[in-house]
């Protein structure tokens, strides 16, 4: 019995139709009925995973034909929340909670629908999974009880009685553990855990949100034993196995911080006038077995956590930064995809195999960029290599034509870098580079991963592969309002090509809205995941495509490599296959939320970061771009990209948005803010608890207006 086969080919026998008995559904997947108590308790498994449900009847159906939708609930400053589905967010008014929480997973029921179905409004009906049962937030005592307010968005406050305190103290920020999630009426309740301190210490706030988040810096006890069995000497016998790449010059190219050096490139041209592109990367699978404690607490991690003061590795440093980076001028083992490229950038042969290799250099992407500018002083120091980098230069070039010819989005938004000093405060906010170096390295690891999941593919093996499917069309419709403003429009739903989202991009380039443009079309498209299907990558305008190119940080890449590798020497076991058809898709399902939960924690770091650093600069006035509209605020990102917004409210005019046009129109005066509109701003307040950034536009009466602030 496949229980996850039989799950879906039940909800689609049964979709649109009546509810069923426990014998019916049983006859229809042909479950023996001699073992109804088990049949049943299957069922149950169903019901607490939101995938069924049973009426006073006794028959099962599933929620949709009962008109309930199953998605992720997210609060939004504590006002109201989102459910996502794989299609759409549906809004949820604070009333209509029903004691969801941040993060959990809930059946929501439709209750209003407004502009054609577009908006949709509703209610929480049951939450079936508790996302977390540790809150971070700042206690507030009374004599015989406390209160925790969480710090970030988690719907309600937290009751705390006399005796799960732990001696905390009024304005300190806690670790609660919750052990009553409420309802009916009724708080959640909690004890204090662990006591964390000032919680307007940015240093203590980032803590705090690891701690949340149920991540660590550290590794269990027993995981790091095991790093003392990983033998780190490589043999003769080792070497004999593999391809001898260590005559070549080849390199890695990396941030001047990266420690964790995964991958390693050499190219060359050939006789023929094609080009010879070797990507080595780092071979993980043969040092971390599959099973082992290092390679469940990476499983478990999912990939590594890059936050603004520190990293989260998916594996202890010395493995990260010791065993299997690619440091210069040692041998490394490595698993490597070569390509032969002709000149018009078609992959003419292609092969995998296990390599030893001694980078030449450890380049940096500075580094390299000025090499490529002409820097006369490192040209000379780097002489050895010095045209094989041009040659690069050259080869990246053609791929990235071949990119953009079939139409691959590039979105080339600005990135704040955070510039800390040594004692971990922010020294400046610097746009961060993307240079020829980085689009090297960009478009030789594209092409290693298209090449290895082709592959995979076409050996009809079960694998992992990064997809990114087509965009909804009611966001499209969404992006279309938008897109009105500034005279574009995605004119076909039915047969999407990620070419006209492109050449929009390319277009607004000219017209000094792209940064804009880019936010809003990035916005309507759906997330790139891990699945065990290769329905393609719509980004990329890529028909096959995987992660292989960084296995110490992602534990898809580590999986590929395994499953690569068993097709080295002929084709994989039966027990291989067996193995991977049952765990593939629960791991891709995995390992695909612990990167949006790391994508979410990095972005909470940088933020609390560039709060404080704001702190100082209240009363500056900015240069800025309005980049969005809700009913009472406008939005702006500064010349340093950091995101801040005006409640209109706070002036003495009376504006209005109007939700048709996109704009916000002055009522008393006349005046209309567009989006893309440039204007000097002045920072008005920074505030570290709600991680925000209020600004009042700069005007002459500005003096009068800002004493309101201080």
């Amino acid at each position: 019995m496949d229980k996850e086969k039989d799950l879906e080919k039940l909800k689609e026998h049964i979709r649109g139709k009546k509810a069923l008995t426990l014998n019916e559904i049983s006859g229809f997947l042909g479950w023996s009925t001699k073992y109804k108590k088990q049949n049943r308790e299957i069922l149950e498994e169903w019901i607490e995973s939101g995938d069924l449900l049973r009426n006073k009847r006794g028959k099962y159906n599933v929620p949709e034909n009962l008109g309930f939708i199953k998605g992720n609930f997210t609060v939004i400053k504590d006002k109201f929340a989102f459910v996502d589905t794989e299609t759409e967010g549906i809004f949820i008014p604070r009333s209509k909670f029903n004691s969801a929480l941040d993060g959990d997973i809930v059946l929501i029921r439709v209750t209003k629908e407004t502009d054609g179905g577009k908006k949709k409004e509703g209610e929480v009906e049951k939450v079936i999974k508790r996302s977390k049962d540790r809150i971070i937030g700042i206690f507030e005592k009374s004599e015989s009880f406390g209160f925790v307010k969480p710090t970030h968005s988690f719907g309600k406050d937290i009751f705390i009685p006399k005796r799960g305190m732990k001696n905390a103290k009024n304005g300190e920020l806690v670790l609660v553990r919750v052990t009553f999630w409420g309802g009916e009426g009724k708080k959640p309740e909690g004890e204090v855990e662990e006591v964390l301190g000032d919680p307007y210490n940015t240093n203590t706030m980032i803590e705090a949100l690891i701690k949340r988040e149920g991540m660590s810096g550290e590794f269990p006890p027993e995981v790091i034993r095991e790093v003392s069995n990983v033998e780190e000497t490589i043999t003769e016998d080792e070497i004999k196995k593999r391809k001898d790449l260590r005559n070549l010059p080849i390199i890695t190219i990396d941030g001047e911080d990266a420690k964790d050096l995964d991958d390693a490139v050499y190219v060359e041209k050939l006789k023929n006038g094609n080009y010879r592109l070797i990507v080595s990367i780092a071979d993980v699978s043969h040092y971390i077995q599959d099973g082992i404690l290092l390679d469940k607490e990476a499983q478990k991690r999912g990939n590594s956590v890059y936050l603004v003061d520190r990293v989260l590795p998916m594996f202890p440093k010395e493995i990260s930064n010791g065993v299997c980076s690619l440091n210069p001028r040692e041998n490394k083992l490595t698993f490597t995809c070569e390509m032969e490229i002709d000149p018009s950038g078609k992959v003419v042969d292609s092969e995998t195999y296990k390599s030893v290799i001694k980078t030449a250099h450890r380049m940096t992407y500075s580094g390299v960029n000025k090499i490529l500018d002409g820097d006369e002083e490192l040209t000379k120091e780097y002489e050895d290599i010095k045209d094989m980098l041009f040659t690069m230069l050259e080869l990246s070039k053609i791929l990235r034509d071949v990119k953009y010819q079939r139409g691959s989005i590039d979105f080339d938004l600005p990135e704040i870098k955070v510039v800390l000093d040594s004692e971990g405060k922010v020294e400046s906010l610097k746009k961060r580079e993307r240079g020829e170096a980085e689009k090297i390295i960009e478009d030789f690891m594209i092409s290693a991963n298209e090449a290895v999941a082709e592959k995979l593919f076409w050996l009809e093996i079960p694998s992992v592969y990064r997809t990114h499917d087509k965009p909804d069309p009611e966001r499209i419709k969404t992006l279309n309002d938008t897109l009105a403003k500034f005279n574009y429009r995605i004119h076909s739903f039915e047969d999407l090509h990620p070419k006209r989202f492109q050449s929009i991009i390319e277009d607004s380039k000219d017209k000094d809205i792209s940064m804009i443009v880019h936010k809003f079309i990035l916005m309507s498209l759906k997330q790139a995941r891990y699945t065990v299907d290769n329905t393609g990558h719509f980004g990329l305008a890529s028909n096959y495509y995987t992660h292989f190119t960084s296995p110490i940080r992602r534990y898809s890449d580590l999986l590929v490599h395994r499953i690569l590798g068993t097709t080295l020497n002929g084709y994989p076991s039966k027990k291989h296959i067996a193995k991977w058809s049952k765990t593939l898709d629960s791991v891709c399902q995995h390992i695909s939320k612990t990167e949006r939960d790391a994508m979410k924690i990095e972005d909470e770091s940088v933020k609390i970061k560039v709060v404080e650093y704001m702190m100082d600069r209240v009363g500056e006035v900015y240069d800025a771009r309005i980049v969005g509209f809700s009913n009472k605020k406008v939005f702006f990102e500064t010349e340093e990209y950091v995101e801040c917004f005006w409640d209109v409210v706070s002036s003495d005019d009376y504006y209005e948005f109007d939700e048709v046009d996109y704009v916000m129109k002055n009522r008393d005066k006349g005046d209309v803010m567009n989006l893309g509109d440039k204007m000097k701003v002045l920072i008005a307040r920074a505030d570290l608890n709600e991680l925000e950034v209020e600004v009042v536009p700069y005007t002459k009466e500005m003096e009068d207006n800002f004493k309101r602030y201080r």
